[in-house]
């Protein structure tokens, strides 16, 4: 099964408190925006976390997933 490799970007940069948050999903800020990128294990995952961000009232700038490498199973 391959991985989800996943980049979101949000308006605001989100504090210390969020790491963790959303998956596994690292966080990193440029000009009032977040980035959100990493490795999900599937489209269910995507939904979880896009769910979060409605949840908070978060505004999406961009989204960009692809597979990424095969993993053992």
């Amino acid at each position: 099964m391959s991985d989800l490799q996943c980049t979101i970007v949000v308006t605001g940069e989100l504090g210390e408190q969020f790491d963790g948050v959303f998956a596994d999903l690292s966080l990193s800020h440029d000009a009032g925006t977040t980035l959100m990128s990493g490795s999900l294990t599937d489209q269910a995952e995507l939904q979880g976390v896009l769910r979060q961000i409605f949840e908070l009232g978060l505004e999406i700038l961009s989204i960009s997933t692809h597979p990424g490498e095969k993993s053992a199973g």
